[in-house]
């Protein structure tokens, strides 16, 4: 915002527009003050000039309501101004038609009735437009401080109406009274307008444009105030300086605004919430200044005047302890603000999930990182249970732990957007005891790719690179493994093979070759057994079967369907190959599988003896 704001100053200065009014400012007011024409002459030109000024503010608030991106009430009120100064310029401009044929100097300075008419309609305008303004409270104890430090301004405006305007109307007659009390009412409800904007949260323009249009309404009111009273004693040039000057800085308010918002300033200047406003306080002391002045003029007894002192002091003392212990409570506002933004930055930026479900163990938050990791928006996750995004076969690992502080540690698989899974290793903190949270903090980083890589692991650690068949290793460790459920009996069969004729194969056509004969050997040895049995590559070309459960008929009928698959002829890079090979069975329950794979080679090394694509059994 400061950046905008600087910005905005120096186009300030490269603007044709905004130079011009400050240049013709300036020589305005030595025309008028010095003077340099006649007073004829300058009359003339007063009219004229403030019809210039009218239409120069119209044309830029209307440049500013048509700006894309503005806020909406900040587009309302700048097209109220627009349509005020509209009407301005139609009573000024008729009012330089009087002053070219009016017979006095004040005729033609002094606005008459059409004029008036036109400025009091078009003030009516922005006016309404301020007492409907938005004030920008959310909760209802901002709308309260609001009201509050509103009513102790209006109450001080009041006091000095009543001091310097209605308490001198009584003695004049009832209409005098009247007309008084009336513009008494309007100037508090002109004051209620521009309090809705300076206390509010989204007033519609920058801090620069406030200021210059706060500095052009104060000089307006005060050459109201003395206009008259230089054109009764005959000082007419500068009645006419008193109205020029605040008509200009009239005019540089909505170029300074429009000139913010183009260079990226804020659209208002609202307070930031926390903020302390200052303007009651001032109220206050003003209208103890006021008390003084009045009590002074009054009169006094000295023991009076110490009583007043004592409460002038004390109030002040007050008011200094208030304003300390608000600024400490604001810094520590802000401290807490900066801790929860950078807390929250770290959990809205976290490459971790971070969800908390409730005592139900309902989704109640999900940080960003869901939509990188799941796909799923966060909000689509809240309201959900957790354990409708786990899969079915994880569901058992989902527990959520008991005790105060407690954590647990899983890993397990979670849905994704696209439909698939990905493997989470999710913490869970017990925090039902925390009145801050009152829930679980599941805190969940993605493993799929170590988990995909460990299984890697662990699968090359197993099998055979070749062929992708179980290795000795998980051969032996299946062997020696529980018997699987409905295998009372718990046997167990091995069967032993070994290639006829492979080493021929391998040395006469290639090692290339030669694998793929493994290979094809492995995919036909698949096909002969269950879904639960082990078929493993022992090294070179011996592969063994394990047969878990099974009888000797079914391990006679496996081994026979292996030899006649084998036996099939292959093609195998352009060779048309006859294989064969030699098994051994053994059979056993699990109390003898260490014997069972010797047992097993011994009976194929007997069946090799006998020839090609023999069977032996133990």
């Amino acid at each position: 915002m400061a950046t905008g704001q600087r910005s905005a100053r120096r186009a300030a200065l490269g603007d044709p527009l905004f130079a011009g009014l400050v240049v013709f400012a300036l020589l305005g007011l030595v025309w008028y003050v010095v003077p340099l024409a006649r007073l004829d002459g300058a009359i003339r030109l007063f009219w004229p000039t403030q019809v210039v000024l009218d239409l120069i503010i119209c044309l830029t608030s209307w440049q500013i309501w048509a700006m894309p991106g503005a806020e909406p009430s900040t587009r309302r009120f700048w097209r109220s101004m627009a349509q005020a100064t509209a009407l301005f310029a139609i009573g000024d401009c008729h009012q330089a038609f009087v002053a070219a044929t009016a017979a006095t100097p004040e005729a033609a300075i002094t606005g008459g009735a059409v004029q008036l008419a036109f400025l009091a309609t078009g003030v009516c305008i922005p006016l309404y437009t301020m007492i409907t303004h938005p004030i920008g409270a959310v909760t209802r104890g901002e709308r309260i401080r609001f009201w509050l430090d509103a009513i102790i301004i209006l109450a001080a405006v009041a006091a000095f109406i009543w001091v310097y305007s209605v308490s001198y109307a009584g003695g004049d007659g009832l209409p005098r009274l009247v007309l008084t009390v009336a513009g008494a009412a309007g100037m508090l409800i002109c004051a209620l307008g521009v309090l809705k904007l300076a206390l509010g949260r989204n007033p519609p323009f920058t801090r620069t444009a406030a200021a210059v249009g706060i500095v052009g309404v104060t000089m307006t009111g005060a050459g109201i105030a003395v206009g008259g009273a230089l054109t009764e004693t005959g000082h007419y040039h500068l009645s006419m300086a008193a109205s020029f000057v605040p008509c200009v800085l009239m005019a540089l308010t909505p170029k300074v605004q429009e000139l913010g918002m183009r260079h990226g300033a804020a659209s208002g200047i609202a307070r930031r919430a926390g903020r302390v406003s200052v303007l009651p306080y001032v109220a206050v002391a003003a209208t103890y200044a006021l008390l003084v002045s009045v009590l002074w003029s009054a009169g006094l007894s000295p023991r009076a005047w110490g009583i007043v002192a004592g409460a002038i002091l004390i109030s002040t003392l007050v008011v200094v302890r208030q304003l300390a212990a608000l600024a400490e409570n604001h810094a520590l506002l802000h401290r807490i603000a900066q801790q929860e933004a950078r807390f929250r930055a770290l959990v809205q930026h976290a490459s971790d999930i971070t969800v908390v479900a409730g005592e139900d163990a309902v989704i109640t938050y999900a940080s960003p990182a869901t939509r990188r990791v799941l796909g799923i928006a966060p909000e689509e996750l809240t309201g959900q249970a957790l354990n409708a995004l786990v899969h079915p076969d994880d569901l058992a690992s989902l527990t959520l732990p008991a005790g105060p502080d407690d954590v647990e540690t899983t890993q397990l698989r979670v849905r994704h957007a696209d439909g698939g899974w990905r493997w989470l290793e999710v913490t869970r903190t017990n925090r039902l005891h925390d009145e801050n949270v009152r829930g679980y903090i599941c805190n969940a980083r993605d493993v799929t790719d170590a988990r995909a890589f460990q299984d890697q692991l662990r699968f090359d650690a197993t099998h055979d690179a070749l062929t992708g068949l179980a290795n000795r290793l998980l051969f032996h460790r299946r062997l020696g493994g529980p018997a699987r459920p409905g295998d009372p009996d718990g046997l167990v069969g091995v069967l032993a093979i070994d290639l006829d004729g492979f080493k021929a194969i391998n040395d006469s056509l290639g090692h290339h070759v030669g694998d793929e004969v493994l290979t094809l050997v492995a995919e036909r040895l698949r096909r002969c057994v269950r879904p639960y049995d082990t078929v493993a590559r022992l090294g070179g070309d011996e592969f063994a079967v394990i047969l878990s459960p099974t009888t000797e008929e079914y391990a006679d009928a496996t081994a026979d369907r292996i030899r006649a698959a084998l036996t099939q002829p292959a093609a195998v890079d352009g060779h048309h190959l006859q294989i064969g090979a030699s098994v051994g069975v053994a059979i056993g329950t699990r109390t003898s599988t260490d014997g069972l794979l010797r047992t097993a080679d011994a009976a194929m090394y007997r069946a090799k003896r006998r020839g090609k694509d023999a069977l032996a059994a133990s």
